[in-house]
């Protein structure tokens, strides 16, 4: 025998269970609505030779892998034949209840776990704690969280519905039963005849004539076609016709219509025609329906649990006084199944953007959108850095929401500045459903970068996510701009050769921030400004290679330098930084310049500089801090030193200088006399020289 597996989630037949792993063990519900009978086994045999007769919901008793087989049988009341097989494979994963004792979501385990069928009505309320995802049935159905699951009074559509819950670590899948309520009224009153889809009509009394409305009395049997738009009278009395006797009468009232309306949600039946008439529930065309004997209705409502959705159509026999006439159908929808939750179209993709944005909106055709944006906020570094966490708290009222008209809404970048728009929109449909609200943040940064030694460089744009890798990355972007800023981590190599910046920056470092100079590398700055902040800047020396002699060039720019360290080393003589016609200023800083013939710190043309809390070193056979000609230096508490054979702290031509509380040593490996640490020609003006100290000179 051949079973069909469920390789999909879902069956109309098999209610549950359905193939997946759960936390809970299973139910077995099938719809036999049609008439069938059905057989199963769960220990791999042949559910018609070995297995159990499926009468109503059972729990299949067991954990770990389970493959259960169904077969689905009808009969004529002398045989059995198979209509239907199916192999459904499940697993249970048994891990118990997680819960805190005490706890809502305690109390729903348990009851799943004990119960797996919950009956539900008006007055049999399932509360789903707030913190679990609560779906209905399987597959992309939308999420609820924290739901009340009941249905209307008057409800009497009785169905199976499949349900799940989820913590976000386990699946608990189980059934609600909804209750179609107190029966109706069941009397039925007797007459001679029958009739079927109403406009047959068939005499069945025994020893009795009939005639209907003014027409001829007969005693026969045979099929009548009667014209239901109108109202007829069957009339019926003994065969033995004699003067006097009882003549009995049946009104057949007009033919009513089937009235369908939608109140909150639920559907409501009626019929529009004489009072006599009673529905009774034949099919409500759902999976899953349960149908008994539940009487007759002069109205009822067909209702479901929040996130279920119903398109089918319902069929109702009809009976006047008790009596059989007919069947009438009406589609119907219950819609209690919120939308899915619209979809942002950014033109920037990601959470942050170098551009306007334009933000637009996509949700399920003919739901209606509410949107509420909320910024421009401006954005500082600490908070850019700590990924703006302060700006996901933020949550709009239920009165900041407007009404989305299909139109994009233009996020604008701020003026010399970094911002943050949040946006939120949710859905709602032609029955009040509403959708869970969707969230779209976005950092507009049009100067802020990100360059990481040690990313990979795929697909890198600069953002913190995809960082760039190399420093040419970063010099084309500084030379597009007006103003970039670079956040660094990592080992940054430079490339061979002069890296010339021509558009203002700036450099803030990580905890590692780190750029290495290849020994022919170096950073020329023209008319324009660059900073840097905690970085560490270091020139290496490769065995048999030659160093280009310079580490930094300014020309006609400005540069500050705070809490970096710049280590020069050079193969022959070397000038770390060389200024002409700038502006240089160090910060708690340090400046160290190795070679081995001539080192020097600055040397500085028409240039100021202005150090504070620094330290500046210069190494080498002949060496010197400062090398000045023209401009001006401002020079407080800094350690200044130079190791060599010969050298000066300053050597100054024509240039301006102030010299508060610094101290100048000198190491030489010689005994120096007559060596001054400051050296300055006839030009040169000292203006301010004020607790200095000096050793080794």
């Amino acid at each position: 025998m051949s079973f069909f597996s469920l390789s999909s989630a879902f069956s109309e037949r098999v209610i549950s269970p359905v193939k997946g792993r759960f936390a809970n063990r299973q139910c077995l519900v099938l719809d036999l609505s049609d008439g069938t009978e059905a057989f199963y086994s769960y220990t791999n045999t042949d559910p018609l030779n070995s297995g159990f007769a499926y009468d109503s919901p059972v729990l299949i008793d067991m954990s770990g892998p389970v493959s259960l087989r169904i077969s689905v049988v009808k009969g004529d009341g002398k045989s059995l034949s198979v209509i239907e097989n199916y192999e459904i494979n499940y697993t249970v994963d048994e891990t118990g209840n997680p819960f805190a004792e005490g706890t809502p979501e305690k109390a729903f385990i348990n009851r799943i776990m004990t119960e797996n069928v919950l009956q539900c009505s008006s007055e049999q309320v399932i509360q789903v704690p707030k913190s679990f995802a609560f779906r209905v049935g399987d597959g992309e159905k939308p999420g609820l969280f924290g739901e009340t699951l009941s249905v209307c009074a008057d409800n009497k559509l009785s169905r199976y519905i499949p349900c799940s819950v989820d913590d976000g670590n386990n699946l608990w899948r189980f059934i609600v039963y909804v209750s179609g309520g107190e029966s109706g009224s069941f009397s039925r009153e007797y007459v001679p005849f029958e009739i079927t889809d109403w406009e047959t009509f068939r005499f069945t009394g025994k020893n009795l004539i009939w005639c209907i409305d003014d027409g001829i009395w007969s005693a026969s049997v045979d099929e009548q076609f009667i014209d239901r738009s109108i109202e007829h009278t069957v009339y019926w009395q003994d065969v033995a016709y004699e003067t006097g006797n009882e003549i009995h009468s049946f009104i057949l009232p007009q033919k009513p219509s089937l009235i369908s309306n939608v109140f909150d949600k639920a559907v409501f039946f009626s019929l529009d025609g004489d009072f006599r008439y009673r529905l009774k529930i034949s099919s409500s065309g759902t999976s899953g329906q349960s149908i008994s004997d539940s009487g007759l209705f002069s109205s009822l409502s067909f209702d479901t649990i929040p996130g279920d959705y119903i398109d089918s159509t319902a069929v109702f026999a009809v009976y006047c006084d008790g009596v059989y006439q007919g069947e009438l159908s009406s589609p119907y929808v219950i819609d209690r199944q919120p939308p899915l939750p619209p979809k942002f179209i950014a033109s920037e993709p990601g959470e942050y953007a170098r551009h306007d944005v334009s933000l637009s909106i996509e949700a399920e055709k003919d739901a209606k959108i509410f949107i509420c944006i909320l910024g421009p906020f401006d954005v500082n570094s600490n908070s850019y850095l700590d990924n703006n966490s302060q700006f996901d708290f933020m949550k709009p009222k239920a009165q900041d929401y407007i009404l989305y008209d299909k139109n994009p809404f233009e996020l604008r970048a701020g003026i010399e500045k970094t911002v943050c728009y949040r946006a939120f929109a949710y859905c709602e449909d032609f029955y009040g459903n509403v959708s869970a609200v969707s969230d779209y943040k976005v950092i507009i940064d049009e100067f802020n970068y990100f360059i990481d030694g040690s990313a990979s460089g795929f697909s890198a744009d600069g953002s913190r996510l995809r960082p760039y890798k190399s420093f040419e990355q970063a010099v084309k972007v500084i030379n597009e701009g007006k103003f970039v800023h670079f956040f660094v981590s990592g080992e940054v190599l430079l490339p061979k050769g002069a890296s010339v910046i021509s558009s203002n920056c700036s450099f803030t470092g990580m905890s590692d921030a780190h750029f290495i100079l290849q020994p022919a590398s170096y950073i020329v700055v023209q008319d324009a400004s660059i900073e840097m902040q905690n970085c560490v800047i270091q020139k290496i020396l490769e065995d048999n290679s030659s160093s280009d002699q310079r580490m930094f060039v300014f020309e006609r720019s400005a540069a500050s330098f705070e809490d970096c360290e710049i280590l020069g080393k050079f193969s022959d003589s070397g000038t770390a930084i060389s200024s002409n016609a700038s502006i240089v200023t160090f910060k708690k800083s340090g400046l160290t310049s190795q070679s081995p013939v001539y080192s020097c710190c600055f040397s500085a043309i028409n240039s100021r500089l202005h150090l504070e809390g620094s330290h500046f070193s210069s190494v080498s056979e002949t060496a010197v801090n400062f090398s000045m000609k023209g401009g001006s230096l401002e020079m407080n508490k800094c350690d200044c030193k130079v190791i060599s054979h010969l050298g000066r702290i300053l050597e100054s031509s024509g240039a301006n200088l102030k010299l508060n509380s610094n101290k100048f040593v000198g190491e030489f490996d010689h005994e120096s006399k007559g060596v001054n640490a400051i050296w300055k020609d006839e030009k040169s003006l000292i203006i301010e020289d004020i607790n200095n100290i000096s050793e080794g000179f």
